[in-house]
């Protein structure tokens, strides 16, 4: 890694290569030839030269400010705070360094005695130091005094171990265990076979009319019916206009069911039966 990074325009090889020699007579070491080494990319030589240099001179020309890579090349160098521009032609420097005072190298015939020279090795000197100069080093830590140096204050003895208290502290755990334990012991469960339930009495389910059943029913239930038990009112009912074949046939149906399940039915119903129903 050089002390002086040279940005150039290979059409100023000649120029540049006057001002390389001149800079390292004086004692600095510079980085300008650009050959990269077998194995080794371009850009990799470059980004590592560029981290490493002390200065960068870029020499501004008719060429060199219409280059796209000596224009990023200095945006770097003014980036990290270590570009020395230099004009060796009568010519404008791009945008973003037109600000930036640059050495006069335009007249130069190679004289050492050159005032332009001069004074660009006196910034170059104010920047990086006088040639040969190491970089400052930081200061090493202070080694560790020696063994029959002064002590140091002592760490307190060890306190002994309260046995008593940790004996308590057991007993309490092991209490709140099996006090644990105990509230989570599952309740006893009752596996005994539970008697069944006795099933209902099954519903007699009705049986259809049967006539010759029926006639004996019939045949008991006298004229006048005293012996059957009455429901309702004792009081004749009321003439009652004409039913029709099917409502009698219906009420019959109804009424033999009834007298078959045993149930009791009303005078009125005793009469409609025997008048309709036993014809």
């Amino acid at each position: 890694m050089a002390d002086i990074f040279l940005s150039y325009n290979e059409k100023d090889r000649d120029a540049v290569r006057r001002l390389a020699e001149t800079l390292q007579s004086t004692g600095w070491s510079v980085w300008w030839d650009r050959r990269i080494p077998a194995g080794l990319t371009w850009r990799g030589v470059l980004e590592r030269e560029l981290q490493h240099m002390r200065c960068m001179v870029v020499l501004w020309s008719q060429h060199s400010v219409a280059s796209e890579w000596v224009c990023e090349e200095a945006a770097e160098g003014r980036q990290l705070g270590r570009l020395v521009p230099v004009l060796i032609e009568h010519v404008r420097p791009p945008r973003g360094f037109r600000e930036i005072q640059a050495a006069d190298l335009v007249d130069w015939d190679g004289s050492t005695d050159f005032l332009g020279l001069r004074r660009l090795l006196e910034d170059i000197e104010a920047l990086i130091g006088k040639p040969g100069a190491a970089l400052p080093t930081p200061p090493m830590p202070p080694e560790p005094e020696a063994a029959n140096a002064a002590p140091g204050p002592t760490a307190p003895a060890p306190q002994p171990f309260p046995w008593g208290m940790s004996a308590l502290l057991v007993a309490i755990a092991i209490g709140a265990y099996y006090g644990t334990v105990a509230r989570r012991a599952p309740e006893p469960r009752n596996d005994a076979p539970q008697p069944l339930a006795k099933p209902a009495a099954p519903v007699a389910k009705p049986q259809p009319f049967d006539a010759a059943s029926a006639a004996p029913f019939a045949a008991t239930v006298p004229a006048s019916g005293p012996s059957i038990k009455a429901v309702g009112a004792s009081q004749p009912a009321a003439p009652r206009p004409a039913l029709s074949a099917s409502s009698i046939m219906a009420r019959c149906a109804a009424l033999r069911e009834r007298l078959a399940l045993g149930e009791s039915v009303s005078t009125v119903s005793q009469s409609f039966f025997r008048q309709e129903c036993m014809k």
